[in-house]
This record gives structure tokens, C-alpha cells and sequence, in this order.
């Protein structure tokens, strides 16, 4: 893995299952909000959850950037948040 990603870009990128993430969040510019003082938590959806959604919405994202990124940044946190500490049923 490069260097010059954010630990959260790169864990997704290396997970294999975030390719959809990877790409929105290269898209929105938020690798240099990432790869600051963090640590950050990320909700991160995989694959198969982007995959749920309806076309068209996936094509609004490609095209408001701003409604991308509020997305995005509502699913960070910052710290680091286990399984623990986040209220809910959820497989990690």
C-alpha cells in the first residue's frame, strides 16, 4: 500500500470489499481530511451494501459533490470506536 493514502483509504482499498468507498471518498477529496490528526472512525459500507442502492442515486453522487461528501463525513467519527462502544447489533 502507497504511503500517501489514509489509513482508512488504504484499509479499504486492501479489504478488497470497500471498492465503492474507495472510490467516493477519492471523489469527495477527503484523503487529506483523513490522513490528519485522527484517529478517525469510519462506518464503512462494503460492496454489497453500495450495490442496495438505486442507480440513480449513485449517479446523483457522481455529480454533487457536496451531497457526497455530507454522506461521507457523516459516517466519521473521531477516535477510534470499537464494536463495543457503538450501540446495536452489527457484524465486523
Amino acid at each position: 500500500m502507497s504511503r500517501d493514502c489514509s489509513q482508512a483509504r488504504c484499509t479499504a482499498v486492501a479489504a478488497g470489499s470497500f471498492k465503492p468507498l474507495a472510490a467516493a471518498l477519492k471523489a469527495a477529496g477527503l484523503i487529506d481530511t483523513l490522513k490528519g490528526k485522527g484517529p478517525f472512525t469510519v462506518f464503512a459500507p462494503t460492496d454489497d451494501a453500495f450495490a442496495k442502492l438505486d442507480p440513480a442515486t449513485i449517479d446523483k453522487l457522481k455529480t454533487d459533490s457536496d451531497l457526497l461528501t455530507s454522506i461521507l463525513t457523516y459516517h466519521v467519527v473521531p477516535g477510534q470506536a470499537g464494536p463495543a462502544q457503538v450501540a446495536g447489533e452489527h457484524k465486523t
